[in-house]
Parts: structure tokens; sequence; C-alpha cells
């Protein structure tokens, strides 16, 4: 007889702890490989942002969901953005009453790719960067950039919304 074979843990129950345990580890790497598949199935997509034709929508539809008031909606190129597809301006404010206060000015331009996109983002970052009362970021197949005060309540609050959609 072996020593495996008279260690008391293979001997116990006819080896049958031995077969739970191998059950076990193939049922945890069965798990693993499910979690991969369905992230890379897209699994993060979702937190990125609106896309396709309905992400201007999407987005004003995330700004009031988010507790914000949409003033006023105009569908208005930005001459930056020469590449984009679609561009809507928004003013929003952090309710109703404080439209013509506590608003800031919403330009969101929509790409067909990232490409476009992030090279659109990339040029009007750079011509807001020094001014420092303006940000851009990308959100689904959209360039969003917000122009309010640095002590703006809405503007605090959209950048807030749009961080935690996944937008950078």
């Amino acid at each position: 007889m072996s020593v495996i074979e008279q260690h008391p843990r293979r001997t116990k129950g006819n080896g049958f702890g031995d077969v739970v345990l191998v059950v076990v580890l193939v049922l945890m790497a069965l798990a693993v490989v499910l979690v991969v598949v369905v992230i890379a199935a897209g699994g993060d997509r979702s937190r990125q942002g609106p896309r396709g034709s309905g992400a201007l929508d999407a987005l004003e539809a995330d700004i009031t969901a988010s507790g914000l008031a949409i003033c006023s909606r105009a569908d208005v190129p930005d001459p930056r953005a020469t590449d984009a597809v679609a561009a809507r301006t928004l003013v929003v404010a952090t309710s109703p009453g404080a439209c013509g206060g506590d608003s800031v000015l919403v330009q969101a331009d929509a790409f067909t790719d990232a490409a476009a996109r992030d090279a659109a983002a990339r040029g009007v970052e750079g011509q807001v960067r020094p001014r420092g009362a303006e940000s851009v970021r990308t959100y689904g197949d959209l360039v969003v950039v917000t122009r309010g005060g640095g002590d703006d309540g809405a503007a605090d609050r959209l950048e807030a919304t749009l961080l935690a959609k996944g937008a950078r």
C-alpha cells in the first residue's frame, strides 16, 4: 500500500471528500469563465453612456433623472466639432425656478465612432483648458461640454451625474 493510500484524509469515506473537492473546483472554474464571458460581451459598456441615434435624448433623460431641470433646448451644431453627426445645446438648472440664475450651458455633440469623438474632445479641451469654468467629457458617443462658474451648483451636480454614469 502506498503512502497516499494510507493518508487519513484519503481513506475516509472511500474518497468521497476528494470527489466533492473536485466538483467544487470545477464549478468555481466554470463560474470564473462565465464572469469573464459576461464582461467580454459588453458588461461594462453600459457604464460608458448612451450610444447611437438616441444618445442626445438619453443624455437629456439622465439629466432630468438626476433632479436637474432643462430650461431650454436647441439643436444647434457646435462649430468646433465639425465631424459631429448631431448636436444639442441645453441650459440646465438645479430646478425649474432657477433657470435664470443657477444654470449651466451644456453643448453635446454626437459622433459615429470613438476615434472621431476622442479627437473632437481633445480639440475642444485644448481650447477651453485656460478658462477653467468649462469641462469636457466623453459620454458614450457624445462629447459633452459644460460651461458654468466654479461655484455653480448646477454644474457640480451635472458633473457628478455624468461621472456616476461613466463619463470620462
